[in-house]
């Protein structure tokens, strides 16, 4: 392309150097000689040329998307066409690439991922109310200035090189690791396409990894379809809870599940900001209420969808690196641009030192030529010329349905910047909402109609509804009715016939029904239904457990439903058991543990305490209905001592079983302690005759009996009963000589009894 440089396009924009090259054109560094300045120009290659249907799309949206103005946009100047040559005059972006931003910090601190993020949504928010959706979202279309400021770039370009002979038709596919699913399935893609690929570089701002890899374009579609990412938090647990929970609602595979427009992800996000410990408690796609995040699998035959990718679009053409892909825009080197940074911010400290010293720090009051640009947005121009009379101020007017008229929309010097009083300040002011007037869209195809309608601003609501004059597909009238006007942004119904004598029902719930009494439901509501058959746990075999269309859901009579009849077969499914040993435990000993299952044992292992204590046991099970499962400890150095530790009940009839652990009696290991039997001989009677004293006691308690045996004759010689206590006062010297044989004795009475009160019932 090097003959193109010197050459000057509809005589105005001559091309200086070529700066950039891609699959589908070639970008210059050009001179727009009328108004002097720096432009890139975007010409396409000639193979494109050769589809008049391609051109003629190109050229329409060319001049739809050269209408979005907004900061964070890179501005379409001008396009042309001739027979020769297309091309794309557009503003000329000295920076970098997000991705080479990305490639360079490897991880993003949380607040700018935040900062960048935002200004990419308010792009699409912008382009969105405007009915422009990007479709090709990613890193390497996001540029960035050396203040921070975001550009989006080719806005629609991708869609157009997509629509080309290479691909399938209103399939479009945008780069593979951003892809969202709906893109990856062929479907139709809106708005909500474009958050799910934000999500994914929100990911990979924080995370410095994109979600999903794989060694073929194909394979990393289908984890877009199929496979929920893993959370970011696992990957870089400095990422706050809730700033997780937006980025993976973005990423919802189901596009109902995602942000429904740019502007609720910025409140969030905005909430977020405002306190970085919120949590959103965002749950998705659980059917008990406790999952959180996790994508379900929608049923749409992706694997077939997948196949149908590889077989029908050629990798190349669909899939090239992201690197190779998209148009390489001239980087700007990126040592020379720190080394510049650095230089003005030694200079500026310098500065400041200086001014601290001298006690000269301009102020609004010391020094008048000076100022802090304000923030003027969401204020009425009155009250900007009202509050700052010094101002200069040049004003430009756009339609809005965020803003109120007269109220400031936009602000082209940022606030908290340092300015002259002299400077002249852009302001944009609001409108208002844009007045529209409805175009007659009878007899005209529904999606041909929406599209009519987005495009000049307005929301779209479809009604079906029955007709006898009116094709199926084809729009009936508007409400709104033709001709009239309403405010940009209003919603409009578009009624769009079902065709002649074609009606509407409401579906039945078939679930838990035999088949007979479906087909009873059925031919009721003139549906056919569709039997196939399936194992389940919770219905009885002939009852139906699952249908294709879900219940309430309004469609045409004759509607296929597909229903999923029990054959009476359980499923069986699998879990672990897991319980913790007590810590704090070392000197219990040995214990044998013995597994059992509804009472029979299934397995047994010893475990030393000492080395075991505080440890986590597991076991896996699996079964297909209610089953109760018993942990026994017996302590090996007595095996008389032992008692259950843990009974658990799982419930296998659910597709993720269910544990309900009924007990779990972790001081049996300090109950459960075998008393080594005493061996050593005894002391000297001498040396023991304080303990003497203290084994009195079971001499006097064996007193008892003799005294219960004496009643009759206490009672009849009450004297001798008297006379008694001389008796017993002499029976001391005969206690002293029996403490050795009261100390090798105890032992074996009194260690059964002591476990015998502690030990609680075994099994």
């Amino acid at each position: 392309m090097d003959n193109m440089i010197g050459k000057r396009l509809d005589g105005r924009y001559e091309l200086m150097e070529l700066i950039g090259t891609g699959g589908m054109a070639d970008i210059f560094k050009a001179k727009d000689i009328t108004e002097d300045k720096i432009v890139a120009v975007k010409i396409l290659k000639n193979e494109f040329a050769g589809s008049e249907d391609f051109l003629r799309r190109f050229r329409n949206e060319s001049k739809a998307i050269a209408l979005l103005s907004h900061p964070n946009i890179v501005k379409i100047f001008d396009v042309g066409f001739s027979e020769q040559i297309q091309f794309i005059v557009m503003e000329y972006i000295d920076g970098i690439s997000l991705a080479e931003y990305i490639k360079l910090q490897g991880v993003l601190k949380w607040k700018d991922a935040v900062y960048f993020t935002v200004q990419i949504l308010r792009a699409l928010q912008h382009a969105h109310d405007r009915g422009i959706v990007h479709r090709d979202i990613k890193s390497q279309n996001i540029m960035m200035l050396p203040d921070g400021t975001i550009k989006v770039m080719d806005f629609g370009i991708a869609r157009f090189n997509r629509e080309t002979d290479k691909t399938l038709s209103e399939k479009a596919i945008g780069s593979v690791h951003y892809i969202s699913p709906e893109q990856a399935r062929g479907e139709m893609t809106d708005e909500k396409s474009d958050i799910y690929s934000v999500g994914v570089m929100l990911y990979e701002m924080l995370t410095g990894q994109k979600p999903f890899d794989g060694d073929t374009p194909v394979a990393i579609a289908l984890q877009h379809m199929q496979t929920p990412p893993k959370m970011p938090r696992e990957i870089n647990s400095s990422i706050p809870e809730g700033l997780e929970e937006i980025t993976i609602k973005a990423m919802q595979k189901e596009p109902s599940q995602r942000y429904q427009t740019s502007g609720e992800m910025i409140n969030d996000i905005e909430e977020f900001k405002k306190d970085p410990s919120i949590v959103f408690e965002y749950k998705y796609f659980s059917t008990d209420g406790t999952t959180k995040y996790f994508d379900k699998v929608t049923d749409k035959n992706d694997s077939k969808v997948g196949t149908a990718l590889a077989t029908e679009i050629d990798d190349e053409d669909l899939y090239e690196e992201d690197d190779e892909d998209e148009i390489e825009e001239r980087k700007s080197p990126l040592l020379p641009i720190l080394f510049a940074v650095a230089s003005v911010f030694v200079i500026m400290t310098a500065w400041l030192i200086f001014k601290i010293v001298t006690g000269n720090i301009p102020t609004d009051s010391g020094n008048v030529d000076e100022a802090i640009m304000p923030n003027l947005i969401g204020k009425t121009y009155e009250q900007v010329q009202t509050e700052y009379p010094w101002m200069r101020l040049e004003v430009q007017r756009k339609w809005s349905t965020e803003f109120e008229e007269f109220k400031v929309m936009d602000q082209l010097t940022p606030a908290g910047r340092s300015i002259k009083k002299s400077t002249l300040i852009t302001i944009v002011i609001s409108n208002g909402p844009k007045e529209i007037e409805i175009e007659n869209l009878t007899n005209l195809n529904a999606e041909d109609a929406k599209r009519k309608l987005e495009k000049a601003g307005l929301k779209v609501k479809f009604i079906k509804s029955e007709s006898d004059d009116i094709p199926e597909g084809y729009v009936i009238k508007t409400d709104p009715s033709a001709t009239s006007k309403v405010d940009e942004g209003t919603e409009v119904k578009v009624y769009v016939s079902l065709g002649k004598g074609e009606k509407v029902v409401n579906v039945p719930s078939f679930i838990g029904k035999t088949l007979e009494e479906a087909q009873t439901l059925a031919d009721e509501k003139k549906l056919i239904l569709k039997v196939i058959y399936g194992s389940s746990n919770e219905y009885e075999k002939g009852q139906i457990i699952k249908q294709s269309v879900d219940e309430n859901s309004m469609v045409n009579q004759e509607t296929e439903i597909e229903v999923t009849v029990c054959d009476g077969k359980a499923v069986v499914n699998e879990t672990t058991i897991e319980f913790e040993l007590p810590s704090g435990i070392e000197n219990t000993g040995t214990f044998l543990f013995e597994y059992f299952k509804d009472g029979i044992k299934f397995k047994e292992e010893e475990r030393d305490m000492s080395v075991n204590a505080g440890d986590t046991i597991s076991f896996d099970v699996k079964g297909s209905e209610k089953i109760k499962y018993i942990v026994k400890i017996t302590n090996v150095e007595d095996e008389s001592l032992s008692g259950k530790l843990l009974e658990v009940e799982v419930d296998f009839t659910k597709e993720t079983p269910e544990q309900d652990i009924l007990s779990y009696k972790v001081e049996l290991f300090s109950k459960l302690v075998y008393v080594a039997p005493e061996t050593t001989t005894p002391e000297p009677p001498e040396t023991t005759t304080p303990p003497a004293t203290e084994t009195d006691p079971p001499v006097t308690e064996t007193d008892p009996p003799a005294t219960e045996t004496d009643p009759p004759a206490t009672e009849t010689d009450p004297p001798a009963t008297e006379t008694a206590p001389p008796a017993t006062e002499t029976d001391p010297p005969a206690t002293e000589t029996d403490p050795p044989a009261t100390e090798t004795d105890p032992p074996a009475p009194e260690t059964p009894a002591s476990v015998q009160q502690e030990v609680p019932a075994s099994v």
